[in-house]
């Protein structure tokens, strides 16, 4: 499972990566830079709003009774 911080690292890292291949293949325009800059946060948006925690285990909700 992963935490909240290291589901925003990912994301983090996605959009990073995004950017450095947009340098690395030379983008110069305002147009296509918005294209990447759309490319590199829209999708972990998106990712992030469906990403839920699953749900608690029977075991789970045996050891929480049991408390």
């Amino acid at each position: 499972m992963f935490s909240e911080t290291t589901k925003t690292l990912l994301f983090i890292a996605w959009s990073i990566a995004v950017f450095l291949v947009a340098i690395a293949i030379g983008i110069t325009s305002v147009a296509n830079w918005v294209i990447v800059a759309f490319i590199a946060v829209v999708p972990p948006l998106v990712v992030r709003s469906y990403w839920r925690a699953p749900e608690q285990t029977i075991s789970e909700s045996i050891n929480e009774a049991r408390r």
